[in-house]
């Protein structure tokens, strides 16, 4: 991981989980898998609830959030990005 990107996606995410804005112990997670090229837009700082815990995205009841999350990032992507490749961006895959 980039020290630039984890500083940057922290700083943007201001001591707080980007899903429910609780302050505390937080980890970077990789929204699109690692094979992905980590960038900034990729990746989200979570609480460990949100992801490790039960209904984390790492979760045994996750798929629900890591869904949600993946969809955002395909849409930032196309309003973003319109005339690259989105199936690139996506990891080779679409989230519909």
């Amino acid at each position: 991981m980039d020290k630039k990107i984890y500083e940057a996606v922290s700083n943007r995410a201001d001591g707080e989980c980007e899903v429910c804005h609780r302050s505390g112990n937080l980890e970077l997670h990789h929204i699109l898998r690692r094979k992905v090229p980590a960038t900034v837009s990729n990746c989200i700082m979570l609480c460990y609830e949100h992801h490790r815990g039960t209904y984390g995205v790492h979760g045994k009841e996750g798929h629900e959030l890591d869904f949600k999350l993946k969809l955002e990032l395909q849409k930032k992507y196309t309003e973003n990005y319109p005339t690259m490749d989105l199936k690139t961006l996506m990891g080779g895959r679409f989230y519909w």
